[in-house]
């Protein structure tokens, strides 16, 4: 008759002051002893650090092949726990080894031994239900654990490329990791102002730089920690690397948590909501400003949802995922239109697709486009001017004025409740019988009356202050807009990177008519409705 032990543990548990391993092995051996069984350290099965929950364990799954093989008679535990803590896996165990006349006996189980084909399993389920429960209770507080970790903006993971995490009064910190910094940036530069895509910077970093991958850059910092780094690495820049870094928020020093959860105990991950997220600005050091980032996702979304058929790859469009046919609504595709010369252009991707079943020929010069952007901001450049203007007056009018209405009005009515204030304390002056007690109301009314005109100046001076600011804070963006539009003006080949901060979309209809939809709108920035 062959016997042999199984034992398992995992961390949770061993902090909760389980048996260890070697204990187990001594239960399972001094029982053995009294039956007259010799289990040596070759029949014990293992799984160590290894849930419960799961029967999809290796030594385990070995074990059962030999007991199904008719290899192994009799196998014994310290508990049940120790053979699973899935409360209907377990139950479905103990019948099949019943049905293969086989025996499991759980050494310290309901107060003593509990022998799988010796002994009634009236209560069995009860124990086994608790054992599911155990494992379902330290899921759960691992769950809230993690929750509280995330809603306080605590780190959690563990790596973040470009960044290294070191323990600064027991709370973990992120900082730049200045040798990878180079290789964020640049990705960034290459996909927002060149225009490049993924394949395209990912071959770029291959061949002309000698930037590490994420999974190089890990597995060299864990050789140096004397530690074995188990994961696959992949040493040439791929496509999903370059897109990974260019939606992650991590690079503009924004921490975001709760972004996915499991539905039970290793069961599936599903991803939250973005309401549900836990968002941290200015959590650690940036590498990438939130304006490039912004543009980077822009870029990202209008490639996603524009019909790229038909597009030359080849050339480089400054107007890539701006332009948008007025008859169809679908994005307009790069293509070279064959004249006598050869000269970039954009036609509407359904039309390229599906002919005119599904739209019409239009197709536009990007020379065109740009002469009519150039006029279309020095008109609009005159009106900015124009506000410009209005508000330098404007600002000069309030250093002169400063009795608004709005300010009278609130003054006016500080200056009644001090009237009241002042009405009050005569009455009650004039109610006294002594000095004393006219001493004391004088003192009492002297605190609230400064009280109420500290309130009137500071009000004044409040008002006076936020209004002035605002005024300067539109001058500010109004002469940003201006910089930005001069540069388009000025140059012969524009930034792509200047295009994506100023144009949302550029419609172009059937008649060659090209309307602009600008991101710096001047009704927004002087709050116009």
């Amino acid at each position: 008759m062959r016997v042999v032990g199984y034992a398992r543990l995992s961390r949770d548990e061993d902090k909760e002051n389980y048996s260890s391993i070697e204990e187990q092995k001594r239960i399972i051996k001094d029982y053995a002893c009294t039956r007259n069984w010799n289990i040596s350290d070759e029949d014990f099965y293992i799984d160590d650090n290894v849930s419960g929950y799961t029967f999809n364990r290796p030594e385990f799954s070995k074990m059962m092949e030999k007991v199904k093989g008719e290899k192994v008679d009799v196998v014994i535990t310290k508990d049940l726990s120790r053979i699973g803590r899935n409360n209907g896996r377990v139950l479905v165990l103990i019948d099949e080894f019943k049905n293969m006349q086989k025996n499991l006996i759980a050494v310290c189980e309901m107060g003593g031994t509990y022998d799988v084909l010796n002994d009634r399993d009236d209560t069995i389920g009860i124990t086994t239900w608790f054992n599911e429960r155990y494992v379902k209770d330290c899921s759960r507080k691992t769950r809230d654990h993690m929750y509280s970790k995330q809603k306080t903006g605590r780190l959690i993971m563990g790596n973040y490329y470009g960044y290294e995490k070191i323990i600064k009064d027991d709370i973990p910190m992120l900082y730049v990791i200045d040798e990878i910094r180079p290789v964020i940036e640049l990705i960034f530069k290459l996909y927002v102002e060149n225009g490049d895509g993924f394949q395209k910077i990912s071959q770029i970093l291959n061949t002309k730089y000698n930037f590490p991958t994420p999974s190089e850059y890990y597995r060299m910092k864990h050789l140096k920690r004397g530690r074995i780094y188990k994961h696959k690495v992949q040493k040439s820049w791929t496509k999903d690397m370059v897109s990974n870094i260019l939606k992650n928020e991590i690079y503009t020093g924004t921490l975001i948590t709760h972004k996915k959860r499991s539905i039970n105990i290793r069961g599936k991950i599903v991803k939250l909501p973005k309401e549900e997220h836990f968002i941290f600005e200015n959590h650690h050091e940036a590498i990438i400003s939130k304006e490039i980032f912004k543009l980077a996702q822009e870029l990202r979304a209008k490639k996603h949802i524009r019909n790229a058929s038909g597009t030359n790859r080849k050339q480089n469009y400054f107007f890539s995922g701006m332009c948008v046919c007025n008859d169809c609504g679908s994005g307009m595709s790069g293509v070279t239109i064959k004249r006598k010369v050869n000269e970039k252009g954009y036609e509407c991707s359904r039309y390229r697709q599906y002919s005119t079943k599904a739209c019409h020929s239009h197709e536009i010069k990007e020379k065109d486009i740009l002469i009519h952007l150039k006029e279309f901001l020095k008109v609009t450049k005159q009106k900015y001017l124009k506000e410009i203007n209005n508000i330098k007056i404007e600002l000069k009018q309030e250093n002169k004025n400063n009795n608004k209405t709005k300010i009278q009005n609130k003054l006016n009515m500080l200056n009644q409740e001090y009237k009241m204030l002042i009405s009050q304390k005569i009455k009650e002056i004039t109610l006294c019988n002594n000095s004393m007690q006219e001493e004391v109301i004088e003192n009492t009314y002297r605190e609230l009356e400064k009280e109420k005109m500290q309130s009137i100046v500071c009000l004044q001076k409040l008002i006076q202050t936020d209004k002035k600011r605002d005024l300067k804070e539109k001058l500010t963006k109004l002469k940003t807009a201006l910089e930005y539009f001069d540069e388009v003006i000025k140059t012969k080949e524009p930034n792509r990177k200047m295009l994506y901060i100023l144009i949302n979309n550029i419609y172009i209809y059937r008649d060659k008519t090209i309307v602009f939809d600008l991101k710096v709108n001047i009704d927004k920035i002087l709050d116009k409705k």
